[in-house]
């Protein structure tokens, strides 16, 4: 039985994962722009941290993983951490110096950019759909029901 008190912790859960998914989103949005400048200018791009926390935390103890699919949120971690360890190569010293080199990172990039960007927009999905429900019936809603993602 579900008490009001893991009903209110699983619901913080999910929201702390709505709000690493919105953030990743922006950091997202700013890299696109500098990738796209790196590839015909070179120079560096920025590091920002990935939040990964509360997803992290939730593979470690899936509470709706019938809803939220744990291999999407693998594979978006994977992609997050492919997408920082390409700005971590650029800006520790192992700056390329051809054009066709920084075309072919900032292409590595557009791929996984654009595989996490729509993943990422189904996780959010997910996740304020099953926040919703729990809110409309929080004496009655529990994590399970139909797949969502």
């Amino acid at each position: 039985m579900i008490t009001h008190a893991n009903l209110r912790k699983n619901k913080e859960e999910l929201v702390a994962m709505l709000r690493e998914l919105q953030t990743n989103r922006i950091i997202l949005d700013g890299l696109v722009n500098c990738y796209g400048v790196f590839r015909f200018t070179g120079g560096v791009v920025p590091r920002e941290p990935w939040g990964l926390v509360a997803m992290t935390s939730y593979l470690q103890c899936p509470l709706a993983a019938d809803r939220i699919s744990t291999a999407a949120i693998e594979r978006y971690r994977h992609l997050a951490e492919m997408i920082v360890d390409l700005g971590r190569a650029i800006t520790a010293g192992e700056r390329p110096r051809s054009l066709r080199c920084r075309h072919d990172i900032a292409h590595k990039f557009a791929r996984g950019s654009s595989e996490i960007r729509e993943l990422g927009r189904k996780l959010e999905s997910a996740i304020t759909k099953l926040v919703e429900e729990m809110e409309k019936n929080p004496a009655t809603s529990n994590t399970k029901g139909g797949s969502v993602l």
